[in-house]
C-alpha cells in the first residue's frame, strides 16, 4: 500500500510541474481558449459610467465613474486573449502551491510576481522605518521592462488567493499611468469559465526586453501622504477616511497583521468597513465582488466627499481603492497606512507633527518600537 501511495504522489508532483512555471510564457491565441462560458459571466462586475435606462436615455451610474472599470470579468478577459498588447501579471507565489490548487494553475502565458518584487525601501515614505511600502519607481520600471511593457500595453492583474496583494499591484501600476485592469474572482473565476491555465514564468527571472519608462507617474492622484490624511481627518465635511482592517485591529487589538507597526489603535473618526465586505459571500469563496447595487448601498453614505482608505500597510486598502474608484468616488489609498501613522505617533519617532497625529488617534497603545 505504501508503495502505491508513493507512486500516486510522484505522479501528482510530475503533473503539477508540467502545468507550472516555465521560463517563457507562450503567446496565447484565441484558439487556445476553451469553450465559451455562460453569458451570465460576461459583464464587468461594476458597470461603466454611462448606462442606458428603460427609456433609452443615458444615465450616470455613480458619482464620477470612469468609462472603463478597473474590474474585468473572466469572460471579458477571454475575449481579449490573442491581443498582442495584452500582458497578464499574476500576483502568486507558487513556492508553496499544492497540486491542483488555484496557485498551482496560473493563467496561461502570464508573468508571476510576489512581494519581494513590488515592496521596497522608498524615499517617498515618511521614514526608512516605515516598511511594507511600494517599491521605488525605477525598480518597478525595470521589473516591467522584463515583460516588454509599453505605454500601449493592456495589463490585466490577477491573484489566486491573496486578492488584496493583486489589488496593491494594480494600484501601483495605475499610478504609473498604465492601462490596468483586475480580474474579478482571480484564478478561481478563470477556471470556472474554463480559461486556459498552465505555462507561466517568474517575471523577475526574465531578461530585460526594453527600456520601459512610466508614461505618467502621478502619486498625488493615487496615494495619500500623511499630511493629506491629517487634513482629511480635520475636515470630515469634505473627506471620509475608511479603515478596512479587521474588527480587532480597528478596536486596537494586536493581531497577526500588527507586525511592522509601532503601536495599535486607529485614526479618530475613521469609518470601519472591512475590505472583505466587498466580496460576495454567495460565490463560495471565489473572491468575486458583491453586485453593484449592494456596493453602492454600503458606500452611498460617502456622497460627494473625497475618500482615503487605509489598512496596516496599504495592501488591503488598495483593493477597496479599486472598488471605490470603479463606483466613481474620488479616492486615495494611504500607502503608509497604519505602519506609517503609528510610527509618526510613537515615541520612537521625532516627527514634527507628532502631537497632531496623537490628537487624531484613539485606542492608542504605543509599543515604542516595531511590533
Amino acid at each position: 500500500m505504501k508503495k502505491i501511495l508513493s507512486i500516486l504522489l510522484a505522479a501528482l508532483l510530475i503533473l503539477a510541474l508540467a502545468t507550472g512555471c516555465n521560463n517563457d510564457p507562450p503567446a496565447i491565441s484565441p484558439s487556445s481558449t476553451a469553450a465559451s462560458p455562460s453569458p451570465s459571466s460576461s459583464q464587468s462586475p461594476i458597470p461603466s459610467a454611462a448606462t442606458t435606462s428603460d427609456t433609452g436615455s443615458e444615465e450616470t451610474s455613480s458619482p464620477d465613474s470612469q468609462s472603463t472599470p478597473i474590474m474585468i470579468s473572466a469572460q471579458e478577459l477571454l475575449e481579449m486573449m490573442g491581443d498582442e498588447d495584452l500582458v497578464l501579471i499574476g500576483v502568486i507565489t507558487t513556492a508553496i502551491a499544492l497540486p491542483f490548487t488555484n496557485a498551482a494553475n496560473p493563467l496561461r502565458g502570464s508573468y508571476l510576481v510576489w512581494t519581494d518584487d513590488y515592496f521596497g525601501t522608498n524615499p517617498e515614505a515618511l521614514s526608512t522605518e516605515v516598511t511594507l511600502f511600494r517599491a521605488p519607481l525605477g525598480d518597478m520600471e525595470t521589473l516591467l521592462s522584463k515583460a516588454g511593457v509599453t505605454a500601449n500595453s493592456k495589463i490585466v492583474v490577477y491573484s489566486s488567493d491573496w486578492l488584496s496583494q493583486g489589488g496593491y499591484v494594480a494600484w501601483q501600476l495605475s499610478m504609473m499611468g498604465l492601462n490596468v485592469r483586475f480580474l474579478d474572482g482571480g484564478v478561481s473565476a478563470w477556471r470556472d469559465n474554463r480559461g486556459p491555465t498552465g505555462s507561466s514564468s517568474r517575471l523577475n527571472g526574465q531578461s530585460v526586453k526594453n527600456d520601459f519608462k512610466a508614461p505618467n507617474y502621478d502619486p498625488a492622484s493615487f496615494d495619500a501622504t500623511i499630511d493629506v490624511v491629517i487634513e482629511a481627518l480635520q475636515n470630515p465635511d469634505e473627506w471620509v477616511v475608511i479603515d478596512v482592517r479587521e474588527t480587532n485591529e480597528y478596536n486596537g487589538g494586536r493581531t497577526g497583521s500588527s507586525g511592522g507597526a509601532f503601536g495599535t489603535g486607529r485614526m479618530k473618526g475613521a469609518v470601519h468597513i472591512d475590505w472583505e465586505r466587498n466580496l460576495n459571500p454567495q460565490d463560495a469563496g471565489t473572491g468575486k465582488l458583491l453586485p453593484y447595487d449592494q456596493l453602492m448601498d454600503m458606500y452611498g453614505f460617502i456622497g460627494d466627499r473625497k475618500v482615503i482608505v487605509y489598512c496596516q500597510g496599504g495592501v488591503r486598502s488598495a483593493y477597496t481603492w479599486m472598488v471605490l474608484k470603479d463606483l466613481g468616488f474620488d479616492v486615495l489609498n494611504y500607502d503608509g497606512s497604519w505602519i506609517e501613522w503609528s510610527y509618526a505617533a510613537s515615541e520612537a519617532s521625532d516627527y514634527a507633527k507628532k502631537d497632531i497625529v496623537l490628537g487624531l488617534t484613539e485606542e492608542w497603545n504605543d509599543n515604542g518600537r516595531k511590533i
